[in-house]
């Protein structure tokens, strides 16, 4: 019993180790945190895309310096979760919750200046989208196969354009070769 419960946390910590390990060949984007309007929500969406949960902070409340979100004050609840995709390091997408929950927006279809486009490179795209349309996700393009010519370098792809719930702009790309 000792050397398999020994065994167990040897590979725990070599997971671990892993998971907390910093890149050593110079700086990236380990995690982009989006402040969503329902949690339950997101965490739906983006486990359709392929994430899997990370972190879950069970939740806290909003202290007095924390950030500055229009109609959140001090004491409201908040909570965090961290989706992974493949890699164990970076690539991953914070989830917050910062206040209470509040509806989902009503999607137009159109985005303004300053807001950003989350593109995330998948695998098995036409299920996903399958998988989108029965979850009602508004798709606004796609899927459709282009090819692209890089500077040093070219190749076959498949995008998909969908709204996340709280109306970001997700371009879902699949590289075929």
């Amino acid at each position: 019993m000792k050397r398999i419960l020994l065994a167990g946390l040897v590979a725990l910590a070599a997971v671990a180790g892993q998971a907390t390990a910093a890149p050593s060949d110079g700086t990236v984007v380990r995690r982009t945190t989006l402040v969503v309007n329902d949690l339950d929500a997101s965490i739906a969406f983006y486990r359709t895309l392929g994430f899997e949960l990370w972190y879950d902070g069970k939740g806290g409340t909003v202290t007095g310096q924390g950030l500055p979100v229009d109609g959140v004050k001090p004491g409201d609840p908040t909570r965090l979760v961290i989706m992974k995709g493949k890699d164990p390091y970076i690539g991953m997408v914070g989830l917050l919750q910062y206040g209470p929950k509040r509806p989902l927006p009503k999607l137009d279809g159109r985005m303004q200046v300053g807001q950003s486009i989350l593109m995330i490179e998948t695998r098995g795209i036409a299920a996903i989208t399958e998988k989108l349309k029965a979850m009602g996700a508004r798709i606004h393009k796609g899927p459709d196969t282009s090819h692209i010519k890089s500077v040093s370098d070219e190749w076959d792809a498949t995008f998909l354009m969908v709204f996340d719930p709280d109306g970001r702009m997700i371009e879902l790309t699949e590289r075929l070769n």
